[in-house]
């Protein structure tokens, strides 16, 4: 089964950027879509909820240091959503003809390090200086296709 994070709980609702943060998680056994709101307020805490649910692979766009964390420890894939919006439909097209590529190790880590950490893509952890929490990420630029440096 494979999960991915959702924007809304809509049909062909868009992939979130925000892994953790997602307020809605589409899960797909290979036949059945279902999506369910996040139980959770952090990232590391999925990682149980997908175990249970029998999830074995994780479509992302970008991820923190806790949910990686966690997701080194078992056996789950994670597979790399793309830079671009993403819709649902599109994530379930390209993972039945195997066209989302699988991140490595290496690939991973570079997210995390580049996403601050163990902080979240929201500012509620952090500020920069001169900026308030708010407006810390109105700056972001794409580096990569899958990580976001302020300027």
């Amino acid at each position: 089964m494979i999960t991915f994070p959702l924007k809304t709980n809509k049909e062909n609702a868009a992939v979130s950027p925000l892994f953790g943060k997602a307020k809605y998680f589409a899960f797909f056994d290979g036949k059945n879509l279902s999506i369910e709101a996040n139980p959770y307020e952090r990232g590391s805490k999925l990682i149980n909820w997908f175990n249970e649910k029998g999830v074995d692979t994780i479509v992302i766009k970008e991820m923190g240091a806790k949910p990686f964390e966690a997701i080194s420890k078992t056996a789950i894939k994670v597979l790399y959503a793309g830079n671009d919006r993403v819709t649902t439909n599109e994530v379930l097209e390209n993972y039945t003809t195997n066209s989302l590529k699988e991140l490595s190790i290496d690939e991973l880590q570079k997210i995390v390090k580049e996403h601050k950490g163990d902080k979240s893509s929201s500012c509620h952890s952090h500020s920069h200086e001169g900026e308030t929490k708010k407006s810390c990420h109105k700056k972001m630029v794409a580096q990569n296709p899958y990580v976001f440096l302020n300027k």
